[in-house]
């Protein structure tokens, strides 16, 4: 917990701009009725009751109306509006809404530039900071730290210079940098204790405590961790003991000391619920999962496995969805392949049930007819028609029992039939869930829109779950954006989607490769390996058809490498509209004959109003039209050149609409995804 360090800032900046004391120190009960009773001398008094009242009110909905009413009153005024801003993008951090937190913060800042307000610029640049920070987004992080640090050296701040590097080394600490984190929180520390600033020497030492542990110094990480605990325990900041908690938590965890740890997070978890803090809830959830399931209680595990899921779908981390959502797929995955083995074990019985009714069958037939011909040979054996009766008699006894038991067959064979109804609906809610483990893992349109403005994506699986899937990412000044079509579709293409998405992740974001063909050469390496791919017959032969595109920000070049997939790029020459298709080489990501020959590289200088597409073959293979026939890549060529030109939005209706046409009756035959992006 290092972001607390900003009330420094606000206490600071506020206290220079509220001439009344009195307000400051009222309770909420008092402000609430100085508000309601319009009891304040001037517009600026009301902004500062606000203000506190906003500070000091628990409940969400009630904080956003009291926001709104204090940036009604900046604007009308024309006072304090950054703050006002600052004040609702707060509002948004603490529950767990990062984009409409970044959002205003974001307006804050470009109101700050406008007034040429430094110290408030680099006072909202940390806000953003924090945003990232939870987010888990640890290069826009320093990136905006580093902004309000070169302020704050300029304006000789050192009070909020000191806390802005606390800061940095708490992203140092989300890096795994953790020496250099623990070179920074001694110096602070040492800053703030001589200050006297009690709580930022003690979130110095709490952050200290948690590199220690990070490097497995669990005695001393204990140590400080606990002395940071003390500190602010008295000081009442419920956040900051949360996150130390559940860290000491974990340090119990690690030192075998199991019920101590799951009592000191079960403490943590109900706090940050009734506190309302879906951060601290996901964290203290996510610890006490892995406890119970350490300690042998299952049930308990998977409860706060649950609840993990659901704080942190809230949140909206894209990539600790993405860490959760791969544990998800495999979980519902392995169950859906168990009970489809026991609906294959289902029909080996009902196999031999029904071969052996039709065994029964068939001797009953027999016999049938070995009554008929005993019958008509009775005229000719009178002597042994006595013994030829009690024979009949005893094979009709026996035909009878058989017949019970084709009965009694009969309706273990309903029941089964039921039951296996039953385990179908079971299958299908499972699908279904890991229809919506997918929806999440995908990027939100928020990111995407924050990234490239005019685009559009057209997505539409053939079944519940998709082998489809696209991803987009920005490092430094690069964007990637990716277009993949997996092996199959369904569940088994979904789960290769989760596969080629965390090594995704893992090639870009963790390594930093940005190079178009390097990223499909280390994804090819990673599903090779995966799938333990070495090229022989008797192998899997699944692997992805993708397009992959490095858009750099700075000089408008476009990289593209492509396994199967294309892209077309539609500009303007002369005043002419023209489309220009750049191939995909012919091998998949994964095993193939050629799979040591490096994919191609492309560099293409774009320009502004520039239209580009890339496509899975769903739209292209779909049959449909009066001769159902394929709808082709040149039919589709020549629908990209008539919309070219509309707004992203409408496009995406018209390739909707125009596949609505063209299959008329007949079924999707594949998974579908069209991506449309203009510079």
């Amino acid at each position: 917990m290092y972001y607390r360090f900003i009330s420094v800032l606000l206490v600071a900046f506020f206290t220079a701009i509220n001439s009344s004391s009195v307000i400051m120190g009222q309770s909420r009960d008092s402000l609430l009725y100085l508000l309601d009773n319009n009891l304040f001398k001037n517009d600026s008094a009301k902004f500062i009751i606000l203000r506190k009242i906003i500070r000091s009110t628990p409940d969400f909905e009630s904080r956003l109306k009291y926001c709104e009413q204090a940036i009604e009153l900046a604007e009308k005024r024309d006072i304090m509006l950054p703050d006002a801003y600052i004040l609702k993008g707060t509002c948004y951090l603490d529950s767990g809404d990062l984009p409409s937190a970044l959002e205003w913060f974001i307006r804050s800042a470009n109101l700050y530039k406008e007034q040429g307000n430094n110290r408030g610029l680099a006072k909202t640049y940390t806000y953003i900071a924090e945003a990232y920070n939870k987010q888990e987004n640890p290069e826009n992080e320093k990136s905006y730290l580093r902004n309000a640090i070169e302020i704050y050296k300029q304006e000789k701040d050192s009070v909020n210079l000191a806390i802005t590097l606390t800061n940095l080394g708490y992203a140092n600490l989300s890096m795994d940098k953790y020496d250099t984190a623990l070179v920074i929180f001694s110096e602070t520390s040492d800053i703030f204790q001589k200050l006297g600033y009690t709580s930022q020497y003690a979130y110095c030492i709490g952050n200290s405590g948690m590199a220690y542990s990070r490097l497995s110094v669990y005695d001393k990480a204990e140590e400080k961790l606990l002395q940071a605990i003390e500190i602010l325990a008295g000081l009442g900041d419920e956040r900051a003991i949360l996150e130390y908690t559940i860290e000491y938590a974990n340090i119990l965890q690690h030192k075998g000391e199991i019920k101590k740890a799951i009592a000191v997070a079960t403490e943590a978890f109900n706090s940050a619920v009734k506190n309302d803090f879906k951060d601290y809830e996901r964290d203290a959830a996510k610890c006490l999962a892995q406890l119970y399931h350490e300690s042998g209680n299952h049930e308990s595990a998977f409860h706060f496995q649950s609840l993990f899921i659901s704080a942190n779908d809230s949140i909206n981390n894209i990539v600790t969805i993405q860490k959760m959502a791969d544990l998800r797929t495999k979980f519902e995955v392995s169950k859906k392949q168990t009970e489809v083995e026991i609906l294959e074990k289902n029909k080996v019985i009902q196999r031999i049930v029904i071969f052996g009714m039709a065994v029964i069958l068939l001797m009953a037939v027999i016999i049938i007819l070995l009554y008929y011909v005993n019958l008509k040979r009775t005229k000719k054996l009178m002597a042994d028609l006595d013994e030829r009766r009690l024979l009949l008699e005893k094979q009709s006894s026996e035909l009878k029992e058989k017949n019970d038991t084709i009965i009694k067959t009969h309706e273990e064979l309903k029941q089964l039939y039921e039951i296996t109804s039953a385990q179908k609906e079971e299958i299908i809610g499972s699908i279904n869930y890991a229809e919506r483990i997918q929806k999440a893992v995908l990027p939100p349109e928020a990111y995407i829109t924050e990234l490239i403005n005019e685009h559009f994506i057209f997505y539409k699986p053939k079944e519940i779950v998709s082998g489809d899937f696209y991803w987009i990412k920005q490092i430094n000044q690069y964007i990637i954006l990716v277009c993949a079509d997996c092996t199959g579709h369904g569940v088994p293409g979904a789960f290769m989607s989760m596969l080629g998405i965390s090594y995704l992740n893992e090639i870009v974001q963790r390594k930093e490769i940005t190079q178009a063909n390097q990223v499909l050469n280390e994804l090819r390496k990673g599903i090779k390996h995966s799938l333990r791919q070495t090229g022989k017959k008797e192998e899997s032969r699944e692997g992805i058809d993708m397009a992959i595109c490095v858009i750099d920000t700075n000089t408008n070049v476009m990289q593209y490498s492509g396994a199967f997939i294309p892209v077309y790029i539609i500009s303007h020459n002369n005043g002419q509209a023209e489309l220009n298709e750049i191939k995909a080489d012919r091998m998949p990501v994964g095993v193939h004959f050629s799979m040591d020959q490096s994919f191609t590289y492309h560099e293409i200088q774009l320009k502004i109003g520039d239209t580009f597409y890339i496509s899975t073959d769903g739209f292209i293979d779909q049959t449909g039209g009066s001769n159902n026939t394929r709808f082709g890549s040149n039919s589709f060529k020549k629908m990209l050149m008539e919309i070219y030109d509309k707004p992203l939005y409408e496009q995406k209706e018209s390739l909707q609409h125009t596949l609505k046409t063209w299959m008329g009756e007949n079924e999707q035959r594949d998974d579908i995804l069209v991506i449309g992006a203009r510079l």
